[in-house]
């Protein structure tokens, strides 16, 4: 095999994904996490806030997170990965400790929303964008296996702080978490080791931002944006309406929030593989159909039983969804060249979509129409980017692999 040829396994690219995996529970696992936040934050310490004004802290470390991706993006191509992972990491921990130690609104604003916003959005885009030099035709698996992080970390986190908070307190919760994060992220940047380009050893010189004025790339941020509009708001606002509408403890909120992370985590895998016998863009769309049915029927459930199954169906529809989007960038440009910066790009869409959602939700939440209206909001976007994924299928020839 060429030295310049993707191993497609072995332990070199196998401790990739590991190392991606662990990057992605202490990113995209901890805003999945944002809802117990949001509910801790509702009936404590911002008590005096609006839901949306609350969601804003968390929407904003999402937009973050995918945001810098513009940035982080073109640095991953011309080297400087390690750099990316250690100041990422470094800010991730800080960004959870400042959380501990703070008690108004802008300061926790600082900290989890920017700080930490900031550190997961140095991670994120070269731990994706590592995996993909390292395989080719097993490249759904290691996604789907890379991906189940942010899955993992959302089953993990809720059930620690709650059961910590109670125990410890809020601020001693936050430090646990902080120490955590630290651990896995040091062994993210032990293992992590770039190929190609992006190794450090053959920077080059600027970007030609000219290689993201692609149509395709540009058609996929749309899709992607539609998508990330809905996504988080059950994640953000199960626990709120579990003890609002169902009358049940902040705790019940927290485990099924943790639960539509666990069967988001099986929805990952089972679709992946999937994959590999079914047409994906004919998965991807069903998936998109299925979750936009779920969310227009949300607000009409009224008893534990049903939510349960809501939290299981849902987090299984939309767990395939987000695992996409590195192999759709991929297969778009499969030059590694510039695989960091395309896929930048893609996520900033993203990160628009994660910055609006919630707070929209959160906005109409407060109006008369209550979860009525936030159900309505979610399964128009997602019956919007359903025909927007077939048009663009169907008209411009757009091929989504999984």
């Amino acid at each position: 095999m060429s030295q310049f040829e993707p191993p497609n396994g072995g332990w070199l690219g196998w401790s990739q994904v590991t190392a991606s995996f662990l990057a992605n529970v202490c990113t995209l696992g901890l805003s999945n996490s944002f809802g117990v936040f949001q509910s801790y934050y509702e009936h404590n310490t911002l008590n005096s806030y609006s839901s949306s004004h609350i969601s804003w802290i968390g929407t904003t470390q999402g937009f973050l997170l995918s945001i810098i991706g513009i940035i982080s993006g073109p640095l991953y191509d011309r080297g400087y990965i390690r750099h990316l992972m250690y100041a990422g990491s470094i800010l991730n921990v800080i960004g959870l400790l400042g959380t501990s130690y703070s008690e108004n609104y802008s300061l926790i604003f600082l900290s989890y929303g920017v700080a930490l916003g900031l550190g997961c959005g140095a991670l994120y885009v070269p731990a994706q964008a590592t995996i993909q030099t390292y395989f080719t035709t097993r490249a759904s698996l290691a996604n789907g296996i890379s991906m189940a992080g942010s899955s993992f970390g959302g089953i993990i986190y809720p059930i620690i702080f709650r059961q910590l908070e109670q125990s410890i307190g809020f601020p001693g919760t936050c430090r646990t978490l902080a120490l955590i994060n630290a651990v896995l992220l040091v062994i993210s940047c032990l293992l992590i080791k770039p190929r190609g380009r992006a190794d450090e050893s053959s920077k080059v010189g600027s970007f030609d931002w000219r290689s993201l004025w692609n149509r395709d790339l540009w058609l996929l941020g749309i899709c992607v944006l539609l998508l990330n509009a809905g996504v988080d708001v059950p994640y953000y606002y199960i626990s709120t309406f579990v003890q609002e509408r169902l009358h049940q403890s902040a705790g019940a909120g927290d485990s099924l929030l943790a639960g539509m992370n666990g069967s988001s985590l099986v929805g990952r895998l089972a679709l992946a593989y999937l994959a590999k016998y079914l047409k994906p863009i004919k998965i991807w769309q069903s998936t998109i159909l299925g979750a936009c049915i779920l969310l227009f029927c949300w607000s009409s459930v009224e008893s534990l039983a049903g939510m349960i199954t809501f939290v299981i169906l849902y987090g299984f529809h939309v767990g395939g969804l987000i695992v996409l989007i590195p192999s759709c960038v991929r297969h778009i440009c499969p030059d590694p060249d510039v695989l960091g910066a395309r896929l930048g790009f893609v996520e900033a869409f993203q990160g628009v979509g994660f910055l609006i959602g919630p707070p929209i939700a959160g906005a109409i939440l407060e109006t008369s129409s209550g979860y009525l209206g936030v159900s309505l909001f979610c399964g128009i976007l997602y019956f919007a980017l359903f025909l927007a994924v077939g048009f663009f299928t169907w008209r411009k020839g757009f091929k989504l692999p999984l």
